[in-house]
């Protein structure tokens, strides 16, 4: 990279607040397009839910508000459905390791497949690494703080 780019790219990373890490290894890509048809069970035919996809493909995080809010609350503040690719028979329990991206900071959740809150304490980009049965998969999801949502 000449030097003159790579100083306008290290500016603009400085300017909108996210360090190089951040703008570089954040993959949270909420697309609109229909739904999978092993996803897409109890939407309209077609409907373009906002969705992100895990990295591997194994699940699809739905949020219902669209846009994630970081939150120190103890009361669930954000509602996503969570979908597996895998046809399961009974309720799965979802262990969730997250990562923020920039500041490295580590929570751990447990919840199910289907709909739930999906909580983080802090703005940023927070890698996730879902397991379930005998499943794996890691999703980046975007959270902004409460000034950003309004």
């Amino acid at each position: 990279m000449r030097p003159a780019l790579a100083c306008i790219v290290t500016s603009l990373a400085l300017v909108t607040g996210c360090s190089s890490q951040e703008a570089t290894s954040c993959r949270s890509v909420v697309v609109r397009d229909p739904m999978p048809d092993w996803a897409d069970a109890g939407f309209a035919d077609g409907a373009r839910v906002p969705h992100v996809f895990g990295s591997a493909g194994q699940i699809i995080v739905v949020p219902f508000a669209g846009t994630l809010v970081a939150t120190q609350e103890l009361a669930p503040r954000n509602k996503v459905l969570l979908i597996a690719r895998q046809s399961l028979q009974q309720v799965t329990p979802v262990s969730i390791e997250a990562q923020h991206a920039g500041s490295g900071e580590r929570v751990h959740r447990d919840r199910e497949i289907g709909p739930g809150s999906l909580d983080m304490p802090s703005a940023g980009c927070w890698r996730l690494t879902m397991r379930w049965g005998d499943q794996t998969d890691t999703i980046d999801l975007e959270y902004v703080d409460e000034q950003q949502a309004s």
